[in-house]
């Protein structure tokens, strides 16, 4: 623009100097065509030359100086235009952020609303947890019940084998014992079994040969025993064996 405006000052002052150039060459020509009438003067129109000169150079130092002041204000234009698009940008920028307001504060609102959710959801998940927790604490105190009942039946088990050997011990032990006394027992009942056959086959051999039964004599006082009153034991097998004989 500023430019634009340099040349057609430019323009301007060159059609001027022209422009008195031609007025001057005009006057120049009539002087030249009347000499008889009026003298010649060489140094008519040196000051009017003289003063286009001047003006023109001082039009020309005007012209840079305008210029130069308008490059300057070229430049302070176009910085301000490249402000002004900045800021006509931010304010683009704002009337899209004022537009889209009402979308944002509905977005917030249903943010709220899925922050509300959310935070009911986490007071659930919380009391589940607990319940969770009482649930593990139960099944970690029945698998200790389990394991205790578990051990105690081992351990059932084991003293069951103990008392199962030691009464096998007892009772082997028992039956040998017995079977001493029993062996002990029968010792002694075969020695008085032998004893009272002894005397029965004495008394019997007496009894053949004078026909009645000796009377054994008691010893410190005691009452006479009759044969019948001697108690003969249940096992007959020796007397049975006596009178096959």
């Amino acid at each position: 623009m500023f430019g634009n405006l340099r040349e057609k000052l430019h323009n301007v002052v060159q059609e001027g100097l022209s422009a008195s150039l031609r007025g001057l060459s005009v006057n120049e020509v009539v002087v030249a065509q009347s000499p008889s009438e009026h003298p010649v003067n060489y140094d008519a129109g040196a000051d009017l030359l003289h003063k286009y000169q001047t003006e023109w150079n001082q039009l020309h130092l005007l012209a840079e100086d305008n210029a130069h002041k308008a490059e300057e204000v070229n430049e302070m234009i176009s910085l301000l235009h490249h402000q002004m698009s900045e800021q006509w940008k931010k304010m683009d920028t704002i009337t899209s952020c004022m537009d889209s307001m009402p979308q944002l504060v509905k977005s917030i609102e249903n943010a709220m609303k899925d922050m509300e959710n959310i935070k009911l959801l986490i007071n659930d998940v919380e009391h589940q947890l607990l319940k969770l927790d009482d649930v593990v604490e139960e099944q970690e105190l029945q698998e200790q019940m389990l394991n205790e009942r578990f051990q105690l039946a081992v351990y059932r088990s084991k003293k069951l084998k103990e008392l199962e050997t030691i009464s096998g011990e007892l009772e082997a032990d028992h039956k040998e014992k017995v079977a001493d006394l029993e062996q002990k027992i029968n010792i002694k009942l075969k020695e008085r079994q032998e004893i009272f056959n002894q005397v029965f086959q004495q008394d019997m051999r007496q009894y053949i040969i004078s026909g009645m039964i000796p009377v054994m004599k008691s010893n410190g006082g005691r009452d006479e025993v009759s044969l019948e009153d001697i108690e003969i034991e249940d096992d007959t097998d020796a007397l049975d064996e006596l009178l096959n004989s």
